[in-house]
């Protein structure tokens, strides 16, 4: 039989006859999770090499636990949900589901891989002025968001694909789809600002956790200060 992080990669439509005829066992899930967590891993690593070596070893190992700990925090409550809108899924099915997106998901972070390397390698000064270094790093770090968003878009619409295959007809697939989406976003969002930092700013000393990463919330942070600061272009 063809692994499964293959068989989403090449037919992700027979994958989700699998889930479908409940035929994923755990030892098959515990695979995909497994391939889920190299991806991220070697992704992790070239995130936060360009601040230093122990940095990006602390990512290559935080941004796994980014993706199981929120899929470990929203399994049980898309489960729930399948069950008030009687879309007839087992928690084994629900959970299939989402490590299966989060699998094509991994798949796209493992391409980009290279592509991150060389944006680093090539266009992004670690000396500099203040303004200079901030604003490299505050780069990094939207490019980094927006290549995990295509990552998340491309892994959903092979979820959204997939619902239709198995869930019951009484049950309203795009309902279940966008809630699930919604909740994994929300969670996923905040768990990255609880576990930051990820691409390491310049002006703090390297640490696997921040004291603070309980203050303050993801949203705040892209929109307050992030975002206004590349779009006057550092001014």
């Amino acid at each position: 039989m063809t692994p499964l992080p293959l068989l989403l990669l090449r037919q992700p439509g027979t994958f989700w006859e699998l889930v479908r005829a409940k035929r994923v066992g755990w030892p098959e899930l515990l695979r995909l999770t497994l391939f889920i967590v190299f991806a991220c891993a070697v992704y992790g690593a070239v995130l936060a090499g360009w601040r230093s070596p122990r940095l990006a070893a602390y990512v290559a190992i935080k941004l796994p636990m980014l993706f199981l700990a929120t899929t470990a925090l929203v399994s049980l409550f898309n489960w729930m949900l399948a069950l008030l809108l009687g879309a007839g899924l087992r928690f084994r099915q629900t959970l299939a589901g989402v490590l299966g997106s989060m699998t094509v998901a991994a798949w796209i972070l493992l391409s980009l891989t290279p592509v991150s390397l060389f944006f680093l390698l090539s266009g992004v000064p670690y000396s500099g002025n203040h303004d200079e270094v901030r604003y490299a790093h505050n780069s990094i770090l939207v490019t980094h968001i927006l290549a995990i968003a295509c990552a998340g878009v491309a892994g959903n619409v092979v979820l959204f694909k997939g619902l239709r295959q198995v869930v019951s007809p009484r049950c309203s697939t795009f309902a279940l789809f966008v809630t699930w989406v919604g909740m994994y976003a929300f969670v996923g969002c905040q768990m990255s600002w609880i576990l930051r930092p990820f691409v390491g700013s310049p002006f703090y000393p390297v640490a696997f956790m921040r004291p603070d990463c309980l203050q303050r919330n993801f949203y705040e942070f892209v929109f307050t200060e992030v975002l206004p600061y590349l779009l006057t272009g550092g001014a």
